[in-house]
């Protein structure tokens, strides 16, 4: 089973329209509203590649049917510690003539440390060896920093592989748990040591510190340009096929659930970048955080070039 944890769940609120002006009003613009959150997208584009998957995380209990329905109709499992409140809302603009699209992401409410070690324990009821546990997402206001590295630490002791995405405080004492699998950005990976990183080569040798860190795979995505990935000795720039793009909300999660399925169906380390490289691209051809088709995401492999660094 490939758990994808959930701290802070939101709604999201789509809104689609071809004539957005500033100061203007706009009516019967259609929207679309769905649960997300980075552990909910993972988990949904894990599932449509042909896996089982579990959301597993903290939910508000205002909003707990509805996101506990959603994830049923898509055939992914979900285990809930439910804790006051509701969840925060997320709102994306899509203008069809003013690209690029706009978003507005909320802070959510502060959880209570009490939820947090609840929820520790109820993570831990949940661990059996062989599975795979992704932590992805911030920490949201109220919990420890350091509870993905405890979750990571307990994790490994269960003798579970775990896959890091995250930012700020919880990335830097994560990696001290030694996560197997840590997939930055650029701007994440400039987070990690504290200065302004440019280029390929100055890229691929921050991403070379990781692994000399205990990381085994390190997945750098650079949005359009790609990604580098490094392992052992080895060390790829992959670049995706040039795609109309309409909608990069939740392109990060898709590769993380590439990455995820490849590492399930014991890929080489090549053809795991090419599919998780698919997976984001293919995201980004559709509007919602995690609208993918896996036959598109199978031809898009075929186009994705791969070179050494």
């Amino acid at each position: 089973m490939i758990y994808c944890t959930l701290l802070n769940p939101a709604l999201d609120l789509i809104y689609s329209t071809d004539k957005f002006a500033v100061g203007g009003t706009l009516r019967d613009v259609p929207l679309q509203v769905t649960p997300a959150g980075k552990g909910v997208n993972v988990a949904t584009i894990v599932r449509t590649l042909g896996e089982e998957a579990a959301v597993i995380g903290i939910m508000p209990e205002e909003s707990e049917n509805r996101f506990a329905a959603w994830l049923e109709a898509k055939s992914v499992r979900h285990f809930f510690f439910s804790a006051p409140g509701d969840v925060r809302m997320n709102v994306t603009l899509l203008d069809s003539e003013n690209a690029p699209s706009s978003h507005i992401n909320s802070k959510g409410p502060p959880v209570s440390r009490k939820a947090g070690e609840g929820f520790l324990k109820f993570a831990l009821g949940h661990l059996s060896r062989g599975d795979q546990w992704c932590f992805s997402g911030s920490v949201p206001a109220g919990l420890s920093d350091d509870l993905y590295a405890r979750l990571i630490l307990m994790c490994k002791g269960a003798g579970i592989d775990t896959f890091l995405d995250t930012r700020g405080k919880a990335l830097s004492l994560s990696l001290g748990a030694g996560p197997l699998v840590l997939k930055p950005n650029s701007t994440e990976l400039e987070e990690i040591f504290g200065e302004q990183i440019q280029g390929v080569r100055h890229i691929a040798l921050k991403g070379k510190k990781l692994l000399d860190r205990g990381v085994s795979h390190v997945f750098i995505t650079l949005g359009s340009d790609g990604m580098i990935a490094l392992h052992d000795n080895d060390c790829l720039l992959c670049v995706p096929p040039q795609v109309k793009s309409v909608d990069t909300v939740g392109c990060g999660d898709a590769f993380l659930a590439g990455v995820l399925v490849a590492w399930k169906r014991r890929f080489s380390f090549s053809e795991t970048c090419r599919l998780a490289t698919a997976c984001g691209t293919a995201k980004a051809m559709h509007e919602g955080p995690h609208s993918v088709t896996r036959d598109e995401v199978w031809q898009l492999m075929e186009d994705v070039k791969i070179t050494a660094v």
